[in-house]
C-alpha cells in the first residue's frame, strides 16, 4: 500500500487514507514499462475514491487541462476539475481590489481555483454586497462539480461557505439554468433583473427561461411589478415545478421532528394524527 504525505485526494480533496493509483494499470505482477511508473500515470486518491475505481464503478481520466470521473453504469459525471498551468493566482486575487471591468473576468477564472481559494473568494465577495451574487453562484456551482456526493453535498457546502444549504443549492441551480455555457463558464451576465430572487423563483418553474422572460417583460412594462406578483402569477398558471431536492423518495434518516408537547421526537405520521394539536 502506498501512502502520500501532504497530498489531498485528487478527486474529493480528502487527506485521509491516501493511496497511489496508476491511471494505466500496471496489471497483475506489475509492469516493466517505464511509462506505467511515470508521474503522469500516478494519482493520489483517498481509499474511498480509489476503491470506486478499482472495483470498476468509476472511470477516472486526467489530462493536462481536466480531471474527470464518470459513473460507468450510467455515464453520469461524478466529479470534474479543470487546470490551467498559466493561471497566475496571485495576480488574480490582487485584481480583486479593482472591479472596474465588472465580475465577468473574475467568473471566467473560477474553475481554476483550488477548493480553499474558492472559499476565500466567496467570503471576499460576500463583503462586497448583493451585487456579487452571480459570481458567488458560479463559485457554488463549481464547488458542486467537484463533489462526489451528489445532492448529499449541499449541507456540507453550505457549512463550508458559511451559508444555508438551501441558499447554496438555489444559487448553484440558478447559475446552471441561466448563466452556464457549454464549457461551464459564464453566459448572458448582463440581464434586466439584477436581484437574485427573480432567478431563484424562475429556476424553480417548469419552464425557467420562459418565466424569467415573462418576469422581465412585466417589470419593463410596470416598474412596480414585484417578486410577490411574480409568485402569484406562477401560482395561478401552475408553473411551479416540484422541488427535486425536497421530493426525495426516502426520508432522511437523520431528520427527526421533535414535539415539545410530548417531549420526544415523533414521525410526521404521528404528528398529523395527534389529538394534542
Amino acid at each position: 500500500m502506498f501512502v502520500a504525505t501532504g497530498s489531498p485526494c485528487e478527486i474529493c480533496s480528502s487527506t485521509h487514507d491516501l493511496q497511489l493509483h496508476h491511471i494505466e494499470s500496471r496489471g497483475m505482477g506489475g509492469s516493466k514499462n517505464p511509462q506505467r511508473h511515470a508521474d503522469e500515470n500516478k494519482a493520489w486518491l483517498c481509499a474511498t475514491c480509489h476503491r470506486q475505481i478499482t472495483e470498476n464503478h468509476w472511470e477516472f481520466t486526467r489530462t493536462e487541462t481536466c480531471l474527470q470521473v464518470v459513473e460507468k453504469a450510467t455515464g453520469k459525471l461524478v466529479a470534474r476539475r479543470v487546470f490551467d498551468a498559466g493561471f497566475d493566482v496571485a495576480s488574480y486575487f490582487q485584481n480583486l481590489n479593482s472591479l472596474e471591468a465588472g465580475f465577468e473576468p473574475i467568473i471566467h477564472r473560477v474553475p481554476y481555483l483550488t477548493d480553499e481559494q474558492l472559499v476565500e473568494l466567496f467570503q471576499y465577495l460576500r463583503s462586497i454586497g448583493k451585487q456579487a451574487w452571480k459570481a458567488q453562484a458560479a463559485i457554488l456551482w463549481e464547488a458542486k462539480q467537484r463533489s462526489v456526493y451528489g445532492d448529499r453535498a449541499w449541507e456540507a457546502m453550505g457549512s463550508t461557505f458559511g451559508i444555508g444549504w438551501r441558499q447554496a443549492y438555489n444559487l448553484a441551480r440558478v447559475w446552471e439554468v441561466f448563466f452556464k455555457d457549454e464549457e461551464g463558464s459564464c453566459n448572458r451576465l448582463q440581464t434586466p433583473l439584477e436581484e437574485s430572487t427573480w432567478y431563484v423563483v424562475a429556476a424553480g418553474t417548469k419552464d425557467p427561461h420562459f418565466w424569467l422572460g415573462y418576469a422581465e417583460d412585466q417589470k419593463a412594462q410596470n416598474p412596480s411589478y414585484s417578486i410577490a406578483d411574480f409568485k402569484a402569477d406562477l401560482a395561478i398558471a401552475g408553473g411551479i415545478a416540484e422541488d427535486p431536492i425536497s421530493a426525495r423518495s426516502r426520508p432522511c434518516p437523520w431528520l427527526q421532528m421533535y414535539c415539545t408537547r410530548r417531549g420526544e421526537p415523533v414521525s410526521r405520521e404521528v404528528c398529523q394524527t395527534c389529538n394534542l394539536y
